[in-house]
């Protein structure tokens, strides 16, 4: 009917293309971070020991190369991406190191496959950003949760002691 084809090419419309994916200025990206976005560096590992990150940047790798210059795709990129940003809604910086075709491709991927909106690339990548905003000692901490040894305190939430007899937790 028509009310279904009107739907339909709405629809249509609103979907949101690979063109439409905006680059930022390095300047603008601490702003973004502001309003909720996470950077995303798509490097291979070796790529970030070279320059060095942020702690809070999130790693997903889109690509690396061999000792013999070949390079393998990530097939579970995508996958990875969902897992990390379950709501398409998500407020997502795609970084590679110069910005251009790995970061298009990876941006282009996850708007066109996973249906996000709000992603957006930054443009010289984390080279360019690196060298607006040379990282710091602070920014390399990663700060990593641990269990700390301790008296078992759960009978304090469901009120039941489930110990045996003279049976200490550590």
């Amino acid at each position: 009917t028509r009310a279904r084809t009107g739907v339909r090419a709405a629809a249509g419309r609103a979907r949101v293309t690979s063109a439409a994916v905006e680059k930022i200025n390095v300047n603008d990206v601490k702003d973004h971070l502001d309003r909720g976005f996470v950077l995303v560096d798509i490097r291979d590992p070796e790529e970030c020991a070279e320059t060095g990150y942020k702690s809070s940047w999130k790693n997903i790798v889109l690509a690396a190369m061999d000792e013999d210059g070949s390079i393998h795709m990530n097939p579970n990129f995508l996958a990875q991406i969902r897992q990390e940003f379950p709501n398409s809604m998500s407020r997502i910086l795609i970084a590679c190191d110069d910005g251009t075709f790995r970061s298009e491709k990876a941006a282009a991927a996850i708007v066109d496959k996973c249906g996000f909106s709000q992603v957006k690339i930054i443009d010289g990548g984390i080279d360019g950003y690196l060298a607006a905003f040379p990282l710091s000692d602070a920014d390399k901490v990663k700060w990593r949760m641990r269990p700390e040894i301790g008296e078992d305190l759960s009978v304090l939430v469901s009120g039941v002691d489930t110990r045996q007899q003279g049976q200490k937790y550590y």
